[in-house]
């Protein structure tokens, strides 16, 4: 049940699915870089996977095989595999908040490793992007929506470190963290002890 998972848990999990869905956007529209001439007579749209070239209001759609380079293709790998690895990522999240079988600490371990993967391939990416950025274009929105959803992405594994530490015991009804007390195994009570007598130490 989604109930008995830890607040830090549930809060990554929307912070995933949310990065994740603005790393989608941004990875498959067309405004990772413009071009715009004065009075916007020829405007250019550049995407990783696609070209939007308006003149006079009249727009055009075409692949971006002309921009296409080393470090383009490098740039389309990095958020290629941000896209699939955020998105096994939510996927196991996701087992991991709803089903309390799955509510492991190695699984946590896996999840916040994961996301900082994620984060880091994205990083890489967009580093790369702004580097090569061609004269005279400059960035526009997709790739603004790529580096919120990486940060979010980056969020959702630092909610994790608390699932990571703290004993999977210390978890209440409620998800909040509450001490963890060993059993006292010094004293136990036997028969006896219903008979009117008291607790035997066994230690």
């Amino acid at each position: 049940m989604c109930g008995t998972a830890s607040v830090w848990a549930k809060l990554a999990l929307g912070c995933m699915v949310l990065g994740m869905t603005l790393h989608i956007a941004g990875w498959a529209s067309m405004y990772w870089m413009v071009y715009e001439t004065s009075g916007s007579v020829l405007q250019t749209f550049i995407g990783l996977w696609r070209q939007k070239t308006c003149q006079n209001n009249v727009c055009t759609e075409d692949a971006v095989d002309k921009y296409v380079t080393a470090d383009f293709n490098a740039v389309r790998a990095m958020e290629t595999i941000t896209f699939c690895v955020a998105a096994f990522t939510a996927i196991l999240m996701t087992i991991y908040v709803f089903a309390p079988s799955a509510r492991r600490q190695s699984v946590a371990i896996v999840l916040m490793i994961l996301c900082f993967i994620a984060g880091a391939t994205s990083i890489c990416g967009m580093i790369i992007w702004l580097v090569t950025l061609p004269s005279p274009f400059i960035v526009s929105f997709s790739m603004g929506l790529t580096v919120l959803g990486f940060l979010l992405i980056l969020i959702a594994g630092t909610l994790l470190i608390p699932d990571v530490f703290e004993p999977m015991d210390s978890y209440n009804r409620s998800g909040l963290i509450t001490p963890y007390t060993p059993p006292d195994r010094r004293t136990v009570v036997t028969p006896l002890s219903y008979k009117g007598g008291g607790a035997v130490n066994r230690w």
